[in-house]
């Protein structure tokens, strides 16, 4: 084996035992991809004959592994892991995007999500988009704190269904609800709220007069004045079939509410026996403050609000490449794209071949440590082995120089 043969070995065994030192450095981090290097033979031919002969040897590529590791439970909402394909979208205080496996995220003292070395997660958020989830075409930091407050929103609809039992006489009875669907309740009434999200009590009567239905809907609010307190009588019809033959939806006199519809679906059955079943609900609530949020598998984040309402606060987006394995690598356990990864792709998680997002777990790194262990005999050995190459060759060397 000629010098630079050996120095070739030494050279590829070294770069060989620094990445599998790197992988084993790095068995506790959390995403991170394990890598192996691609060695490849060099060999050469005389202009003065067609003798080819080995010349040692090189290194063609660094593969990185990026197949999954194994999700580990943690109990925080802001922990997250991502099954099968794609990297979380971060941004840097510079711009710069970078791409991520590592779930740990919290949130800065803006309510912006951001990793650990400060870098946000990019995404949607609800409020700046007016519903308009599910669209790529803007992407920017997620901020928790747009979402922070729910604004009121005044009553448009109280919903009444109704099944009636023609020869039950309900006209001691007062048919009430809540914001919830309620069912056969002795409460009186049902809580609507105006425009400045300040709630109202109204009763709702269900009375028959001879032959004729009618529901009374009048305030309940002793504070109310007059004009504007609610009382307004509705005349029910129903065919022979006892479906409602009178208009479904009305519009409920109030100088308070100014569009206040009772929408109804009514039936009426011909029986002695049985009780009016009636159910009731309004679209309305007052105003609430964000107290908790999750993360769906699709990377919805949804919050849950003090007036108990459930909403869309924002959504995380993932991030995939054709050639994953040419993302360059960089420091924060991050990758920076490059023109051999191919294109960024961005979708939702679960969809169209991306991975799903799991909250309240992380992604252990996915390096085998047995494997790695093994692997660093094995380049330890070769290198020793080039070493002692190296030294043979030097002696043969001398040898020929000490020749008299």
């Amino acid at each position: 084996m000629s010098t630079m043969e050996a120095i070739g070995g030494l050279m590829a065994n070294s770069n060989n035992i620094d990445v599998v030192s790197n992988n084993i450095a790095n068995a506790s981090t959390i995403g991170f991809k394990s890598s192996t290097l691609s060695f490849f033979d060099i060999v050469s031919s005389s202009f003065c004959s067609n003798k080819v002969i080995g010349s040692g040897v090189g290194v063609s590529n660094m593969r990185q592994n990026f197949s999954n590791g194994i999700l580990m439970q943690t109990g925080r909402d802001l922990d997250l892991g991502i099954v099968q394909d794609g990297f979380f979208r971060v941004l840097n205080s510079k711009g710069y995007v970078y791409y991520t496996r590592n779930g740990q995220f919290l949130l800065d003292k803006d309510k912006n999500i951001i990793n650990m070395d400060g870098m946000y997660l990019t995404g949607q958020n609800q409020f700046d988009l007016k519903n308009n989830l599910n669209n790529i075409s803007k992407l920017e930091p997620i901020n928790l704190k747009k979402s922070d407050i729910l604004k009121s929103k005044q009553t448009n609809i109280i919903k009444l269904h109704a099944d009636l039992v023609e020869n039950n006489h309900p006209s001691t009875n007062t048919i009430t609800g809540s914001n919830d669907d309620i069912s056969n309740s002795e409460i009186n009434n049902i809580t609507v709220y105006d425009k400045n999200g300040q709630a109202e009590n109204i009763n709702i009567f269900i009375n028959k007069d001879e032959n004729e239905w009618t529901i009374k809907i009048e305030s309940n609010d002793i504070n109310n004045l007059n004009d504007e307190k609610i009382d307004d009588t509705i005349h029910l019809k129903f065919d022979s079939e006892g479906k409602l033959n009178s208009d479904s939806n009305i519009q409920i006199k109030s100088k308070k509410f100014k569009n206040l519809t009772l929408n109804l679906e009514c039936t009426l059955k011909k029986s002695n026996d049985g009780n009016n079943t009636i159910q009731l609900s309004q679209d309305g609530y007052p105003e609430g403050h964000l107290t908790s949020f999750e993360i769906l598998n699709n990377g919805e984040i949804i919050g849950q609000y003090t007036n108990q309402k459930v909403e869309k606060i924002g959504q995380i987006f993932l991030s995939k490449f054709v050639n994953p394995e040419k993302l360059k690598p960089e420091s924060g356990n991050v990758w920076s794209a490059t023109q051999e990864a191919g294109n960024e792709n961005i979708g939702i998680a679960g969809d169209r071949g991306f991975g799903t997002i799991i909250s309240k777990t992380l992604e252990s790194s996915n390096v085998n440590l047995n494997k790695e262990l093994i692997n660093m005999i094995v380049a330890q050995r070769n290198y020793q082995s080039s070493a002692q190459a190296f030294k043979t060759e030097d002696k043969i060397i001398n040898t020929l120089i000490n020749l008299r």
